[in-house]
């Protein structure tokens, strides 16, 4: 099983940023409890970047080194931010079964 890696945060140098304005932790929690269930997935890049086979990016989103070149499902910010977790996995789906 492929190992997911979602990009939910950005480092800027400075300090990292998050996609959600107010409870990250407990979004990035409740959304990797949901994915959990159909894939093989990690939040914590730093730990998992030697495992991970493929990059979910919500669309837009800053600029990121892609060290590994790995395939990129990029999908609409909205639906993290609205928590469609179903319309997030019919994306992530859909690029599987084109593999």
């Amino acid at each position: 099983m492929a190992k997911i890696y979602f990009m939910l945060t950005s480092n800027s140098g400075v300090g990292s940023t998050t996609i959600f304005a107010t409870r990250a932790r407990r979004n990035i929690d409740d959304l990797l409890a949901f994915f959990s269930q159909y894939y093989d997935v990690s939040a914590n890049y730093t730990k998992d970047k030697d495992m991970i086979d493929l990059l979910v990016l919500p669309e837009p989103f800053g600029p990121f080194n892609n060290e590994r070149n790995l395939p990129v499902i990029q999908i609409p910010t909205i639906l993290f931010l609205e928590r469609e977790f179903e319309k997030i996995k019919t994306h992530i789906d859909a690029y599987l079964a084109k593999k």
